[in-house]
Parts: C-alpha cells; sequence; structure tokens
C-alpha cells in the first residue's frame, strides 16, 4: 500500500486552513476590568481560587483589599461566568470562575490579578496554571497549584507562620530573610532542592526529606512537587 506524502506544501496549506479560525476565536475574545476595595477582616484571610492568567499579591501597611482584576474571553463566557468577592467571618474570598449558567465546554474566564492586601494577611490560594507571585506578604501561605510557577518574597517573615507550596510541575521559587526559620519538609518525585539559607536534615532520601531551617523554630515550610524544583534564596 502506497503512503500518502506528506510535502511542504500540504502542510502550508493545513496550517493557512486553520489561521482563519484562530484568528477569529481572537476577534471573539473580549477584554472585562474589575476593580474592587474591600475591607481586610482584622487576623483574616484572604482565599483566591482562580484558574488561568496570572496572580500577583503584594503586601502594603493597609487595611483593606485592593482588587484590579482583567478578564479575558468571548462575550457570553463572560456573561455566564462572573468574578464574585465575598466576605464570610475573617474571609474575603474571591473566585475567578463563578459560574451563573453550567457550560460543557469554555467553562473559565483567563483572569490576570494584581490584588494588595495587608502585609499581616494569612494566603489561601488555589490555581491550576496560572503562575502566583507573592511579594511582602508575612503571613501563613497555602498556595496549590498544578503547572503554576510559585514564587514568594518576604523581607520580614515572623516564627510561627507556615508557607504550604503544593504543585505539579511548576517551579517553586522562595526569597526569605537570613533570619527566616522553622520545620522544613520537602517532597518530590523528580524535582531539585537548594538552599541558601542553612538547612539540618533530620531524615532523608534522594527526593524526600525533613529538617530544620536555620536552626528550626514554630513555623513549617511544607513544599511538595511533583516535578518542579525548589530553591530558596535570601
Amino acid at each position: 500500500m502506497k503512503r500518502p506524502v506528506i510535502t511542504g506544501l500540504t502542510l502550508l496549506i493545513a496550517l493557512a486552513l486553520s489561521l482563519p479560525a484562530a484568528a477569529q476565536r481572537d476577534r471573539d475574545r473580549e477584554t472585562e476590568t474589575v476593580d474592587r476595595t474591600v475591607p481586610f477582616p482584622a487576623n483574616g484571610t484572604l482565599r483566591l481560587k482562580t484558574f488561568s492568567g496570572r496572580v500577583k499579591i503584594t503586601g502594603t501597611s493597609g487595611d483593606q483589599v485592593v482588587i484590579h482584576a482583567v478578564r479575558r474571553a468571548t462575550r457570553d463566557r463572560l456573561d455566564d461566568i462572573k468574578l464574585e468577592i465575598t466576605t464570610s467571618g475573617s474571609t474575603v474570598e474571591i473566585d475567578a470562575n463563578h459560574r451563573l449558567v453550567e457550560r460543557r465546554n469554555d467553562n473559565v474566564v483567563d483572569t490576570e490579578f494584581d490584588i494588595q492586601v495587608p502585609a499581616r494577611a494569612r494566603l489561601d490560594i488555589k490555581t491550576f496554571s496560572a503562575p502566583v507571585t507573592v511579594i511582602g506578604v508575612n503571613g501563613s501561605q497555602n498556595i496549590d497549584g498544578f503547572s503554576s510557577s510559585i514564587t514568594i518574597e518576604s523581607s520580614e517573615f515572623g516564627d510561627g507562620n507556615n508557607i504550604d507550596v503544593n504543585t505539579f510541575s511548576g517551579e517553586v521559587r522562595l526569597r526569605l530573610p537570613a533570619s527566616a526559620k522553622g520545620n522544613i519538609s520537602f517532597n518530590s518525585f523528580s524535582g531539585s532542592f537548594e538552599s541558601d539559607l542553612p538547612v539540618t536534615l533530620n531524615s532523608s532520601s534522594r527526593r524526600n526529606f525533613r529538617g530544620s531551617l536555620n536552626g528550626g523554630g514554630s513555623g513549617d515550610f511544607r513544599l511538595k512537587t511533583f516535578s518542579g524544583d525548589v530553591t530558596i534564596r535570601r
């Protein structure tokens, strides 16, 4: 049986046929901007659920949460899926994909977040592919992603606070003050670990260990990946 020959011209024709559909999808996308400022409860937690886009959270000296979000999707998706912001007790929750109408396909909105929170805030972030950057937040942080790269930068990190990061393939980068200390655990299938701060191991294997960061303390650094590398810089 003679196999068909795929030539460069054939590939060019196939590409040319696919370009109009892709271009039409891009033309159909619209942009929606959301700006909200809400009071932040004392000793409060910011909880964010998103899927794709980007997340940047910056700690400030204020007592409010300032949210700037840019959402991109088709008009019908923007109408059916809203960005919801609620406060319950001491928690401010942001849901980037609150569905008003159930959709079988195209059920998320690409969202870029720039959020300011009080530096003392606790964070609870869940994402899929959006990279997460946290700067100047000194409270405990729980960040859960899939392919998200995660960067945490803090010039002041109090003893007793926790950093709990869980990602599948994204890299994890921590920049901590030289005085940061606590218990540390690293768990990975194929990722590597590197630290500028001294780490004393209590138990270890090639990809998994428990130990002390800077002699230990009352806080916990729990870092879990599948293939992503973890680095701690000062």
